[in-house]
């Protein structure tokens, strides 16, 4: 299986996201694994229950994810 990471970008530069939960269900289908940083896209509203609903693993720190 392949793997995708992301972590949270510095607020004060960048506010967009890579993944969104919508691109989470896209990669899963596509039999990858998608493992994000807690709270990574909480700045847009997107709780990370979103992101385990469509099959994403949330880690609490970059380190983790990494």
């Amino acid at each position: 299986m392949k793997k995708i990471g992301s972590v949270k970008e510095d607020l004060n530069t960048e506010k967009r996201i890579s993944i969104t939960p919508e691109t989470v269900k896209k990669f899963i289908s596509s039999n990858f694994s998608i493992f994000l940083e807690k709270k990574y896209g909480e700045h847009l509203g997107i709780i990370d229950d979103e992101y385990k609903n469509e099959g994403a693993t949330i880690y609490g720190s970059a380190k983790e994810v990494l």
